[in-house]
């Protein structure tokens, strides 16, 4: 990513989950619901309304809100998949690979449902990474040990 400030961008609806995505008819032919190509494309018209440059290389930190109506319990993993493939096609990012952090939050019953994400360069924090490999080591010696 060549800027230093953060990119903030809004989808005005929440992800349909990666499961979600597609159905087989009997005679075996994959196709995605209605709804599914409807989000796909307000959330494509939505990113490339707000970034026009290039796709952004990595490696990338990306932090994601999603703002639920309800209280429902909900898997976002695959709400996740389904962001990265659409931040993707949308050309904000050159491939979710590039993305080296993420933190998702939920924030339920909120007035207004949506997805907020930023993304913005990911700086290593080497420190963290070397203690947490030692600890790592430590405890895979403890398995076998």
């Amino acid at each position: 990513m060549r800027r230093r400030k953060n990119l903030v961008l809004f989808l005005s609806s929440l992800p349909v989950p990666k499961s979600n995505r597609y159905l087989r008819r009997r005679d075996g032919r994959v196709f995605k619901p209605a709804r599914v190509v409807l989000w796909e494309v307000r959330a494509l018209w939505e990113l490339r309304s707000q970034y026009q440059g290039s796709p952004l290389a990595g490696p990338l930190s990306v932090e994601v809100h999603f703002f639920f109506p309800d209280n429902r319990k909900r898997d976002i993993d695959n709400m996740l998949k389904t962001l990265w493939d659409v931040l993707e096609k949308a050309r904000v990012i050159e491939n979710d690979e590039v993305i080296h952090e993420t933190r998702t939050v939920k924030v339920k019953a909120s007035p207004v449902s949506g997805t907020v994400v930023v993304i913005k360069p990911y700086r290593e924090r080497r420190n963290l990474i070397e203690k947490l490999l030692k600890e790592l080591e430590r405890f895979k010696l403890s398995l076998s040990g």
